[in-house]
């Protein structure tokens, strides 16, 4: 009694016909069913791709979602990490830079280790970060700079034991411009060939978007 009501209240679930052969014709909800799986299927396909519709490739991308997880531009990425493997002494009177002589990777060709300069190879906006480890019961005020303006610094002392400062920042900077970690006052930084505590890390985080378009200046010290 049940199945025939079922019939009565939804015939075009339940209604079929029989072809000559003896296979039954798919219900028409059956087919309502697949239909829709399938525009879900074409809807997904289209979304996938016209990916680059929202998502404009541009230069310095590293993974775009389309069609085949397109991997782009990597060539013109940039990011560099050093260490420190030496114990240094700096004198701000010298006007001091701090020499990150081991490099971990130098993406772009940016960073120079005889120097400790890391010089923009393409405009875009960057972040960096570093960190040091003074000698025990040594001071140490380091500050990074872009180009000739002091941008942030940092400070420790600890008597008896070892100090240690980090900062970060993200800067904009057009090409050519540089960026390096220098002595505030005479530092004394710990470091060897297999215990390195000191470093400096950058990598571009937007490209094209630099200092001139942001029109930022450092500015200030810590007198």
């Amino acid at each position: 009694m049940k199945e025939t009501k079922d019939k009565r209240l939804f015939p075009l679930i339940h209604s079929q016909s029989k072809p000559s052969n003896g296979h039954r014709y798919p219900r028409r909800g059956e087919v309502s069913v697949s239909m829709l799986r399938f525009s879900g299927l074409i809807a997904l396909i289209l979304v996938l791709h016209y990916t680059d519709a929202f998502f404009p490739l541009v230069p310095g991308d590293h993974v775009i979602p389309h069609h085949m997880l397109r991997v782009a531009h990597t060539n013109k990425f940039v990011a560099f990490s050093a260490g420190l493997t030496q114990i240094a002494t700096l004198h701000a009177s010298h006007n001091d830079t701090v020499p990150y002589d081991r490099i971990f990777l130098n993406m772009g060709g940016g960073y120079n280790n005889t120097n400790g300069i890391f010089t923009s190879p393409r405009t875009g906006t960057y972040v960096f970060m570093y960190y040091a480890l003074a000698q025990q019961n040594k001071q140490l005020q380091l500050d990074l700079y872009r180009n000739d303006d002091y941008i942030v610094g940092s400070y420790a002392h600890v008597t008896s034991d070892y100090g240690s400062v980090s900062n970060s920042v993200i800067l904009g900077l057009d090409e050519k411009d540089t960026v390096h970690i220098k002595a505030h006052t005479d530092d004394y930084l710990y470091g060897q060939p297999d215990e390195i505590y000191t470093s400096f890390t950058g990598f571009l985080l937007v490209p094209d978007e630099g200092r001139t378009q942001h029109g930022s200046h450092g500015q200030g010290s810590l007198g």
